[in-house]
């Protein structure tokens, strides 16, 4: 499909805002901020993706799909489109048509950096225009940055919950501390769209080191300038691997060992258990293949893909003690012969997870024991304790860009919204220029100004200016701002 222009990368709505701006107005000042959390147990959210969105929309698409297009071209598609979604006469051209003359993008954007855990009601990006005659450009860009960005932050969000349980158990009962390869984003097929998978894995990436989705790995080294270490994936039988080979063997057994000493002799990998019966696996094949799995030069991970997750998980950790053993470390808890464990990628809730370890630090195993990998229903919804889960959307943060400010000719002027009839207390807006400062407590915001506060004054940073990114962090940067962070 052809690239759009990008100015045309919106709602229908913000093609008409431009005319009807106050005349001749010069600045405005918009915020871009989690207002309230759904979620009782998560109220802070990570802040992540900017620098992404600023490399691939506000330079490359930008250059590439409006300045660098001619013009009669961008007009032609402005016509088409906005003639159907509006009607002629109903939008205007001389704004674009000038925009397009100063070839670059006249917007500054100051924000939080990347990987900050962020309290509700503090501002993470402050956008403004650097040039009079284009104010309007600054909340046209309210779409693209919400569609691209919150996704990024929710799931970066989640990624830090799963961090912190894992870290939790891996600080009570693992003599390793890092808890990185604890967990693996198993998402790519669940969620929306490929984009969605690649933006959902890089933002996990940023808790732990281990991924199915391979294009996560671009993104996170095109935008971030990512280790190539980070990224880890696994050698994995499937269901379909499984059956072929048990109608053409006639047994479970022979395939087992053919990937022990034929296949994989020196590889770790996982081996999905249940496509037929789980527990025979684990009680009787696996104790008739002792030999070749002691003498592999491996791990072989057992796959449980159904069923009680928590039961499961437990009653094969106990048995795999039985029949293979292992040793007691210096924290004196009980770690599997590093030949045999358990991955579970199936229902790996953060409530169940977290269930998993409890169980498993009261019978005296250590957490790392069991790998899991989280899905996409997991990406879609933040659990509370009492099983019940919020709907990962937008709304999830209550994420809004809204304008609080703004200049026509000398008259300075607060724009902000307080709507009477909301009860919830969610829409109303900052009033003026905002500070956000950091405290013990995490960022606030202190608003009223009316003018922008120094850079001295915030913790708001310069990320981009007139088309150029101004500051640049790579991911392992953004990684390790995260993990000292905590919720």
């Amino acid at each position: 499909m052809k690239n759009l222009t990008t100015l045309l990368l919106s709602d229908t709505y913000k093609q008409t805002h431009l005319r009807m701006f106050p005349k001749d107005l010069t600045k405005l000042v918009s915020y871009w901020t989690p207002r309230k959390a759904m979620s009782e147990k998560y109220d802070k959210m990570v802040f992540f993706g900017l620098q992404e969105f600023i490399k691939k929309y506000l330079v490359e698409d930008f250059n590439n799909n409006f300045f660098n297009k001619p013009i009669d071209e961008v007009i032609g598609e402005y016509n088409s489109y906005m003639d159907t979604q509006l009607g002629e006469g109903n939008y205007d051209l001389d704004a674009i048509i000038n925009l397009h003359k100063l070839g670059y993008l006249p917007i500054l954007i100051r924000a939080l950096p990347e990987g900050s855990i962020v309290n509700m009601g503090v501002p993470c990006i402050e956008l403004t225009n650097t040039h009079p005659d284009f104010a309007w450009v600054v909340q046209w860009l309210e779409c693209i940055l919400q569609v691209e960005l919150w996704p990024t932050c929710n799931y970066a969000t989640i990624g830090k919950i799963y961090k912190e349980v894992a870290n939790k158990y891996y600080d009570l009962t693992v003599d390793n501390m890092d808890s990185r390869m604890a967990m693996s984003d198993f998402g790519m097929r669940g969620m929306s769209c490929l984009e969605d998978s690649i933006r959902t894995s890089a933002s996990w990436l940023l808790s732990f080191d281990k991924t199915s989705t391979i294009p996560a790995l671009q993104y996170i080294r095109e935008y971030y300038n990512a280790d190539k270490n980070i990224g880890i994936g696994a050698v994995s039988t499937e269901h379909a691997v499984m059956g072929a080979n048990f109608s053409v063997d006639g047994d479970e057994i022979t395939f087992v060992k053919r990937l022990l000493t034929e296949l994989y002799p020196n590889t770790s990998f996982s081996m999905v258990s249940d496509t037929y019966d789980y527990w025979n696996i684990v009680k009787n094949i696996l104790p008739q293949c002792k030999e070749e799995i002691m003498n592999h030069n491996g791990k072989l991970l057992i796959r449980p893909d159904s069923g009680d997750i928590v039961e499961i998980s437990i009653e094969t950790i106990k048995l795999l003690w039985k029949t293979f053993g292992g040793s007691i470390n210096s924290k004196g808890y009980k770690v599997l012969d590093p030949h045999i464990g358990i991955i579970y990628g199936d229902g790996c809730t953060i409530n169940k997870v977290e269930e998993i370890y409890e169980e498993l630090y009261k019978l005296g195993f250590a957490a790392n024991n069991i790998v899991f990998g989280v899905g996409a229903f997991c990406f879609h919804a933040i659990f509370e304790d009492d099983g019940k889960f919020i709907v990962n959307t937008r709304d999830t943060f209550g994420i809004a860009m809204k304008a609080t400010y703004g200049e026509v000719g000398n008259f300075k002027f607060p724009i902000y919204k307080n709507p009477k009839t909301d009860t919830s207390k969610l829409k109303k807006s900052h009033k003026g220029c905002c500070a956000v400062i950091k405290t013990e407590d995490g960022y606030k915001c202190v608003d009223g100004y009316n003018c922008l506060v120094s850079t001295e004054n915030t913790s708001l940073e310069k990320m981009f200016s007139n088309g150029m990114l101004k500051r640049e962090e790579s991911f392992e940067q953004i990684r390790q701002r995260l993990n000292k962070g905590e919720f």
